[in-house]
């Protein structure tokens, strides 16, 4: 009977014991926000306040002097380098930048000076030619003249002496003998204008044979390449430019190829890339704060000197474009500033005095327009359109739609939790 009462009485407890478990949990989930949607946006209060437009940039040093180095205009499609100088090496005014290989102009030289060689033998051989013939037409020309001759000597008159058909041959004789002599006159001066003609093309052909010996010999000249200055060899990219093209000993390379440039370390400037979108507000003359990739601690100033018209991209297989701007530097530090050194760039666009900026995270875009959050009430948003200005890549400029002293949401708020509240309200 003990054994029972007890048993009896661990039970009522224990049952005791778990309702209140169970009503300390239902309060527990009752306090405690039933998903993390439920948690309260950030607010911020609006305020007018100055706002500055800084545009970032990427880019990379170069000198506002620059001398392309190209192959030189010789008698030949291409050549092969033979020896360079190196990329980034300093070089004085005078020194050897590239040496080409002459084999390809020697047998140039070869092959013109043989075409002069069989010009003037064309020439000796038609000059032999004009003698003979010429001497030839003398001849029959002196023949002639001592006929005629001959025949005005003894030519038949008389009609008593001689009968009528001997005169008539005589006369025939002599008419035929004089016509002898105009032909070889004729001939004399037509084989003039001939061999006229056929000298002049002969002595053009050796006049065109000496002018190419001429070049390829100015071309054998030209085969070194002279520093005009003293600068910094700066390599073009190879892999944009000329599809995996290196500029090296035994490379063929094309007449007037640029193959890179002579820059002047004492003058740079900063070639700088802004994305098309944010190109808006960049104008000429603004002003530019740079750092040095190598160097971050270190600020330099400068402003815009000029924007690219188009927009072009940076990678040949990349859609993303940008507004290549050159920056010109208030100072030139030779220390630190090399060509191809890479920084960055933060080019202030304008200031703008009491206006209401808002995070970009803030504004939601549905269709075609903007919206924020305000504060209604407590833990009520609520959704105003706005008009939006200028601005960065992290504030926007508000120009209609906020007034000062509002509340504002930074992040919008969860939709299913709005619409749990709304479906509370409808009941």
């Amino acid at each position: 009977m003990k054994r029972f009462s007890k048993f009896i009485r661990y039970i009522l407890v224990s049952g005791v014991l778990l309702a209140g478990i169970s009503g300390a949990i239902y309060a527990a989930r009752r306090a405690w926000p039933s998903t993390s949607g439920d948690v309260l946006p950030l607010t911020i209060a609006i305020q007018p306040r100055d706002f500055t437009i800084r545009i970032s940039a990427n880019g990379e040093l170069q000198s506002s002097e620059s001398l392309s180095i190209a192959v030189p205009f010789v008698p030949v499609e291409r050549l092969k380098i033979a020896d360079v100088v190196a990329d980034g090496r300093h070089v004085n005014k005078g020194d050897v930048l590239v040496e080409f290989d002459q084999t390809d102009l020697d047998l140039q030289m070869l092959e013109h000076r043989s075409s002069l060689e069989m010009s003037n033998q064309k020439i000796t051989k038609s000059e032999l030619a004009i003698g003979t013939e010429k001497t030839d037409i003398t001849k029959d020309k002196k023949i002639a003249e001592l006929e005629l001759q001959k025949i005005n000597e003894f030519l038949p008159k008389d009609e008593q002496i001689y009968t009528r058909r001997q005169i008539i041959e005589g006369q025939l004789d002599k008419d035929f003998t004089e016509k002898k002599l105009v032909f070889a006159d004729a001939r004399l001066t037509l084989k003039g204008k001939v061999y006229t003609l056929d000298e002049a093309i002969l002595l053009l052909e050796r006049q065109q044979a000496n002018s190419k010996i001429g070049q390829v010999e100015r071309a054998l000249t030209s085969l070194k390449l002279i520093s005009p200055a003293s600068g910094i060899i700066v390599y073009a990219n190879p892999d944009f430019f000329f599809g995996g093209f290196t500029i090296q000993p035994g490379r063929t390379v094309w007449i007037g190829q640029a193959l890179f440039n002579l820059v002047n370390p004492d003058k740079m400037e900063a070639k700088c890339f802004v994305l098309e979108k944010d190109a808006g507000e960049l104008r000429k003359d603004q002003p530019v704060t740079l750092t040095l990739d190598p160097f971050p601690g270190v600020e330099f100033t400068g402003k815009v000197k000029s924007i690219d018209n188009l927009a072009r991209p940076v990678d040949r297989d990349s859609p993303v474009k940008y507004f290549q701007t050159i920056v010109s530097l208030d100072k030139n530090d030779k220390e630190l500033m090399k060509p191809g050194v890479k920084l960055k760039a933060q080019v202030r666009a304008s200031d703008l005095k009491s206006v209401i900026v808002v995070p970009r995270s803030a504004v939601v875009k549905k269709d075609s327009d903007y919206i924020v959050y305000v504060v209604k009430g407590a833990g009520e948003f609520e959704p105003v359109k706005v008009k939006l200005g200028t601005g960065d890549m992290i504030q926007v400029v508000v120009t209609e739609g906020l007034q000062a002293g509002q509340v504002l949401a930074l992040n919008p708020p969860d939709v299913k939790r709005e619409t749990k509240e709304e479906a509370k309200k409808e009941k």
